[in-house]
C-alpha cells in the first residue's frame, strides 16, 4: 500500500512505523549544560527494564517486547501505558484480536488515557469497520481534544465513509493543533493509521485547501502537485475557490495551477471572434 504510515510515540521518544514494522528515532539528548553541572542518577531496575522493552519495539522484536512489558506489568498490574504498548506490538504484528484486548484493558485501567482509546479506533480502522473507528476516535477527542493525530485519524475515517466535509474539519483541527501532525505524532502512545485512500487526487486537493486556509503556501502547493500527479481533474478550480484566496499570489502555487490549466484552453485575446 502506498502512503502507509503509523506513528507512535512512547515514553518520550518517537517511533515511526508502517505496518507491520517500526523504525526508531532516538530521544533528544540531555543538554550539554545539564550534563556538565549534574551527575546523572543511576538507573533503577525499572528504568532498565523499560529501556529494554523500548529497544525491542524499536528493533521490531514484537514478541520479545510483549514479554518485556508483561514482565513490567507483574509489578504494576494497572499500568495503562504498558498495556497500550503491548497492544501496539500486537497491532504491528497484525493480531487485531489481541491488540483490541490490550487496548481495552488499557482504557479500563485509565479511563482518561486518550491514546489507548485512539489506538482502539486503529484496530477497527484496520479491520475496515470505519463507523466503529469513528466512535472510538470521537471518544478519544472528548477525553483529550489536544492531540492532532487523533483528529487526523478521525478525518481519515470520515473520508473513508465519504463524509468529506467532516473529514476536512478534522484535518483542519489537526493542523491548527500542530502544522506537522501529518509528519509525526507527538503524544505518548498515540498511533496514526495508514494514509492510503481510494481517491488520492481528491484527498490531496482537500489537504491543499486546508493548508491554503492556514496561509501555508508551501504545503498547499505540495498537495496541489500531488493531486495533479494523481490525475485529479479539478485542480484548476483552486483559482476561483475562496478557500485558496490566501495563497493564490504565491509563485509556487501559481506554478502548479498553471500546470493544472487545460492545454486546449482558449486565450480570449486570440480566439475567433475576439
Amino acid at each position: 500500500m502506498n502512503l502507509k504510515l503509523l506513528t507512535c510515540v512512547a515514553f518520550g521518544f518517537s517511533i515511526f512505523a508502517a505496518i507491520p514494522g517500526l523504525n526508531a528515532q532516538q530521544p533528544a539528548a540531555t543538554s550539554p549544560a545539564q550534563e556538565s553541572t549534574e551527575l546523572r542518577p543511576a538507573q533503577s531496575a525499572r528504568d532498565v527494564a523499560i529501556e529494554r522493552a523500548r529497544i525491542m519495539m524499536a528493533e521490531k522484536r514484537y514478541d520479545a517486547g510483549i514479554h518485556a512489558y508483561e514482565d513490567l506489568l507483574k509489578n504494576e498490574p494497572k499500568n495503562a501505558v504498558f498495556m497500550n504498548m503491548i497492544g501496539i506490538a500486537y497491532l504491528n504484528m497484525g493480531n487485531y484480536s489481541l491488540a483490541k484486548k490490550s487496548f481495552e484493558r488499557s482504557t479500563k485501567a485509565d479511563k482518561k488515557y486518550a491514546s489507548a482509546v485512539n489506538n482502539l479506533g486503529m484496530v477497527w480502522y484496520q479491520q475496515k469497520n470505519f463507523r466503529r473507528a469513528i466512535r472510538e476516535y470521537q471518544r478519544a477527542v472528548v477525553i483529550d481534544p489536544g492531540i492532532g493525530g487523533t483528529h487526523a485519524n478521525l478525518g481519515y475515517a470520515y473520508y473513508k465513509t465519504q463524509k468529506y466535509a467532516e473529514a476536512a474539519a478534522e484535518f483542519r483541527k489537526a493542523l491548527e493543533i500542530d502544522p506537522h501532525t501529518f509528519d509525526h505524532n507527538e503524544r505518548v502512545g498515540t498511533m496514526m493509521q495508514d494514509r492510503t485512500v481510494e481517491n488520492k487526487g481528491l484527498f490531496f486537493f482537500m489537504m491543499a485547501k486546508e493548508y491554503a486556509q492556514m496561509g501555508d503556501a508551501e504545503h498547499c502547493a505540495e498537495y496541489l502537485r500531488k493531486s495533479l500527479d494523481e490525475g485529479y481533474k479539478d485542480v484548476a478550480k483552486a483559482k476561483t475557490d475562496s478557500g485558496f484566496k490566501k495563497v493564490l499570489d504565491d509563485p509556487t502555487v501559481q506554478g502548479v495551477l498553471l500546470r493544472a490549466s487545460p492545454t486546449n484552453e482558449k486565450n480570449p485575446a486570440t480566439s475567433p471572434g475576439a
